[in-house]
């Protein structure tokens, strides 16, 4: 049995949650099919206290990042990055998406999907489509993760 809803001290129970999202810097993501614990006035909540942290920690992890190539950054004052497939200089702004699910299997809850879309840069070189870093690209998503969660009003308690 859960806690009573903290605003209104309802019961709180099970549910799945629609889609909401969150953007930032280009990079936006989609949390698709969320348990979450919710009272009949509609009160989201998280389903532990650690939940959101653990969804945060997984979506900033560069690990989650690894399936696209990483740009290679060089220059001694002035950073510039190049394509890690033929050392040519990327644009300095994105011009591209590359779309990617998340499988979150978190502990204590099912198992569920973000779609991320993350912008890439097109060498004009190769044509090979990379991120900056997979360090950056987990904080955009880290942020994106903040936005999300404000959007449909979940709280940790």
């Amino acid at each position: 049995m859960s806690k009573p809803c903290s605003k209104c001290k309802g019961e709180m129970s099970m549910q799945i949650l629609d889609p909401f999202q969150g953007e930032e810097g280009g990079l936006t993501l989609s949390v698709q099919q969320m348990p979450s614990l919710i009272c009949s006035q509609g009160h989201k909540r998280f389903i532990h206290i650690e939940f959101a942290a653990q969804l945060m920690d997984l979506l900033a992890s560069p690990d989650t990042f690894s399936s696209i190539p990483s740009a290679a950054k060089k220059g001694l004052f002035r950073k510039h990055y190049h394509c890690p497939a033929c050392d040519v200089e990327l644009p300095a702004s994105p011009n591209g998406l590359q779309a990617m699910e998340v499988v979150a299997d978190l502990p204590r809850a099912e198992p569920f999907k973000v779609r991320i879309e993350v912008p890439v840069f097109q060498c004009s070189g190769c044509g090979k489509a990379s991120i900056h870093s997979a360090e950056e690209s987990g904080r955009l998503a880290f942020k994106a993760t903040e936005h999300a969660y404000r959007s449909i009003d979940i709280h940790p308690t």
